[in-house]
């Protein structure tokens, strides 16, 4: 890899991937294993951003009933990625539990949980009661949970540097700290970087947050809000969260690692713009996620938060991430901004690549189409 701030000369892909997350290495990896040339251009370093930054939930219970027989899915994806790199990713399918704290949020879980079970996914309904006995250590002020076996994590320490070397491995080209100035489309496609100028038969754009910003490059307009999420991680300690922890309105993720490191997750936000860059601690909100998970789990009180930090999360305006063509384009594609796009990443990542590969996709994607806010006034 050349050096950071040079130029490369002027290079002609098969692909360009720009977005070196968990959807763009994923999919640069099914392309590059096909036999086609990549290169994957991120505007910092590959696994950097979003990827790098989130709490490594592989939850099922927290999707939405739409996709949930994705996420399932997801699983057998990352099986395979596993055994493909051939290294500890911290994957662990531990089950879960998704919790509720008073009357309204238990209706509010068991709806959803019927409506998870329509699709496919196997959940157990716990009262109060039945939580003291499968689960003492959850406080008594949830009133009501549901337990899944599917629930698990992984580790996106792990996984970013695992992905990238078999990306590399496999022949793809990283362009790294290179900013996306232009995009001439057509027949052949022109991406003018600050390291220079690359071409390609294909476009795939995997930017996350930034992929709206991308796409107006050329032409198309995809809506997409920011969140800057916030995480917390503790000192080590004895065992004190037994399965990963969600809950049933969606403003807390908790795990306990291998190392006995206890991860805060939550829905209180963080100060930043795609436009400075900033993804900064909000202390006034991170406290709302460290108060609901010491009252979830009273076994954190004790514990010493280490480091916290925030990362961006792009959301779509139905909360269902793009994946297909961009609208007027036949050599352009898109896959970003899942809600829990760390689990379904590579899954989406592999059928962005099939869709690039083939023209079609071995799962369902209709319901995922780029274009289906194109005619909203």
């Amino acid at each position: 890899m050349q050096a950071l701030g040079s130029h490369f000369p002027t290079r002609k892909f098969d692909v360009i991937v720009i977005g070196g997350g968990v959807f763009g290495l994923s999919c640069a990896l099914t392309l590059a294993d096909a036999g086609k040339s990549v290169a994957v251009v991120d505007r910092s370093k590959a696994w950097g951003e979003a990827s790098a930054v989130n709490a490594g939930s592989l939850a099922v219970q927290n999707k939405l009933p739409a996709l949930v027989p994705y996420t399932l899915w997801a699983w057998q994806t990352w099986q395979s990625l596993a055994q493909r790199l051939g290294t500890d990713l911290g994957l662990r399918r531990s089950g879960g539990y998704k919790i509720a704290m008073d009357d309204v949020e238990a209706e509010r879980l068991h709806k959803i949980a019927a409506e998870q079970q329509a699709v496919g996914l196997i959940t157990m309904r716990l009262s109060k009661s039945d939580l003291r006995t499968h689960a003492s250590w959850i406080s008594e002020d949830c009133v009501a949970a549901t337990y899944c076996e599917d629930d698990g994590y992984a580790s996106p320490t792990l996984v970013g540097p695992a992905l990238r070397r078999s990306a590399e491995e496999a022949g793809v080209t990283l362009i790294e700290h290179a900013h996306v100035d232009t995009i001439q489309s057509g027949d052949r496609i022109t991406v003018g970087t600050s390291r220079g100028e690359f071409q390609g038969d294909r476009l795939a754009i995997t930017a996350g947050a930034w992929s709206g910003r991308i796409a107006a490059m050329v032409g198309v307009e995809l809506p997409i809000s920011l969140d800057v999420n916030m995480v917390s991680v503790t000192e080590p300690a004895r065992p004190t969260i037994k399965k990963i922890v969600t809950h049933a309105r969606g403003v807390l993720t908790l795990k306990q690692v291998a190392n006995g490191s206890c991860l805060i997750g939550g829905g209180w936000q963080g100060i930043g713009t795609l436009d400075d860059f900033r993804k900064d601690i909000s202390y006034d909100q991170i406290i709302h996620n460290l108060r609901l998970a010491i009252r979830v789990i009273p076994g954190l009180k004790s514990l010493n938060v280490v480091r916290s930090w925030a990362g961006y999360e792009g959301v779509t305006p139905d909360s269902l991430p793009y994946l297909g063509k961009l609208n007027g384009h036949d050599n352009i594609y898109c896959a970003a901004c899942a809600r829990g796009g760390f689990t379904m990443g590579p899954l989406l990542g592999q059928l962005l690549g099939e869709l690039i590969l083939t023209g079609t996709a071995s799962k369902p994607i209709d319901l995922f189409d780029p274009g289906r806010f194109a005619d909203a006034a």
